[in-house]
């Protein structure tokens, strides 16, 4: 249960004076209340014994949202240095046993904090689970892991029922690993015709990231209605910059109405500079 030498440092955390116990008790009485403004980013800072024994108090209480509480206080003690590591994912795996679904959730979800590849063989155990929840937390466990494993049960929770299930896969399988195969250019080009603009956002990152040459036709195809653009298709323009898309990304810029929504205006502006015709292009 050794810790490696703190290098985190933030000066808003530094000066707290609240102690752990009253922010974990601050934050189970609103999870309660199904409000999720509290944060334990206090307690995850500090990640010292204190806080653990919280996480593994809360952990083995006969309280399921006590439970919950514990999984989500041991996913991120220590923030980078990741402290308690190898005993924190250990009482998390045992914690995917839980009889409550919810229970399961927050363990997947701690686990997916800690980014263990000792816990992959336990979470996708879970990857059928009739409920969508607990599939849902398979997904963000497994995010940026590259084992053929897990890559296997992300094309499969691509495909998954639940829209945020497939979101988050697609996301995965897009965009946190480098890993390149013709199955995961299957899984993403099969995103591009989902019926949620997001999903299919994410599907056309992926692509791109890939050097995808279908990209390009897959974005004119997804911009034939300016009514649902997603900002993802546009970041999807910029990384495969092409020429070809210059002209319709003018055609959104006069079209949408960005005047409220900043960050998509700068990622416009990003695309437009990146599939500018290169004669165009100011030196």
């Amino acid at each position: 249960m050794s810790m490696s030498v703190k290098t985190r440092f933030d000066l808003k955390y530094e000066n707290k004076s609240e102690s752990s116990i009253s922010v974990v008790e601050r934050y189970r009485r609103t999870i309660e209340q199904d409000n999720y403004e509290t944060s334990l980013a206090l307690v995850h800072y500090r990640g010292g014994v204190e806080e653990f024994q919280l996480g593994k108090t809360y952990l083995n209480s006969n309280d399921p949202i006590d439970r919950g509480v514990g999984a989500d206080i041991l996913g991120q003690l220590g923030w980078r240095d990741k402290t308690f590591l190898d005993v924190s994912v250990d009482l998390l795996i045992s914690a995917l046993q839980d009889k409550v679904d919810n229970v399961v959730y927050c363990a997947c979800v701690a686990l997916g904090h800690r980014c263990d590849a000792k816990a992959i063989a336990h979470v996708i155990k879970f990857a059928q689970s009739p409920s969508k929840e607990i599939r849902n937390g398979v997904v963000f466990a497994l995010l940026g892991q590259e084992s053929s494993e897990a890559i296997d049960v992300m094309l499969l929770l691509a495909c998954d029922e639940d829209v945020d299930t497939r979101n988050w896969a697609m996301f995965g399988l897009g965009t946190q690993i480098e890993i390149d195969s013709p199955e995961i250019r299957l899984a993403l080009l099969k995103g591009t015709s989902d019926e949620d603009s997001e999903i299919r956002g994410e599907a056309l990152v992926g692509l791109a990231n890939r050097k995808d040459s279908s990209a390009i036709e897959l974005l004119l195809n997804e911009w034939k209605n300016f009514e649902d653009v997603s900002v993802l298709s546009v970041e999807a323009a910029e990384i495969i910059a092409s020429p070809r898309l210059y002209s319709t990304l003018l055609e959104l810029e006069k079209t949408l109405d960005l005047e409220e929504d900043m960050f998509f205006e700068f990622q416009l502006q990003h695309a437009l500079y990146a599939c500018k015709p290169k004669m165009l292009k100011v030196v």
